[in-house]
């Protein structure tokens, strides 16, 4: 189960989920990857650089893949995620949480991961 709510990401650890990106440029234009161009999704403990990436997906289109076993060995709770718009170019761009009142939302507890659901 993935849901997404708010800028909030929550799904079930174990579960295989993708979610695509609609990225816009500077002039609130539809952006399209270009050759080079990737996605960076990160999730860590905390919203801070110096705490520990446990979780890594790069993507050379506008859809994240995340597998079951990217969340498997997580424990459940609440994480900071951030996607990252590597261009070609060398230009990098945070695109998720968006900015707002030139301020950033806080990106704690932004990626929730639940118990798994067995049948």
């Amino acid at each position: 189960m993935l849901n997404i709510n708010n800028q909030v990401i929550s799904m079930n650890r174990g579960d295989c989920v993708s979610f695509t990106v609609s990225l816009t440029d500077e002039n609130a234009q539809p952006y399209t990857l270009e050759p080079g161009d990737s996605l960076l999704f990160c999730v860590r403990a905390e919203p801070d650089e110096s705490s520990p990436v446990l979780l890594r997906v790069e993507s050379a289109t506008d859809t994240i893949y995340l597998n079951a076993q990217d969340t498997r060995g997580l424990p459940v709770g609440r994480y900071s995620a951030a996607l990252r718009l590597q261009r070609a170019g060398g230009q990098s761009l945070i695109v998720y949480p968006v900015l707002k009142n030139h301020g950033r939302l806080s990106p704690w507890n932004n990626f929730i991961l639940d118990p798994e659901v067995s049948l």
